[in-house]
C-alpha cells in the first residue's frame, strides 16, 4: 500500500481507492472501471496495487466470516 501511496500521491490514491471500491460493487466493466482511471491517472495500471489491496482486504473479510462487500474480484 505504500508504494501504491507514493506513486500516486495520498490525494489520488484515496480517489481511485474509492472509486474501484465503488465500481467493483456496482460490477462494473473492466472497460468502463479502465477508462474512469485514465482520467485520474496517466496509466491504468498504475492502479493495479489498489485493486490488490480491496482483494485482500475482502479476503481478510472472508476469513474473518464477514460477507464481502464486493462482487467482483479483480
Amino acid at each position: 500500500m505504500r508504494s501504491a501511496m507514493q506513486k500516486l500521491g495520498a490525494e489520488v490514491f484515496e480517489e481511485v481507492y474509492n472509486y474501484l471500491k465503488r465500481a467493483r460493487h456496482q460490477n462494473a466493466s473492466e472497460a468502463e472501471i479502465r477508462e474512469c482511471l485514465e482520467k485520474v491517472v496517466p496509466r491504468a495500471s498504475d492502479c493495479f496495487e489498489v485493486d490488490q489491496l480491496l482483494y485482500f482486504e475482502e479476503q481478510l473479510l472472508i476469513t474473518m466470516g464477514k460477507k464481502p462487500t464486493l462482487q467482483n474480484h479483480l
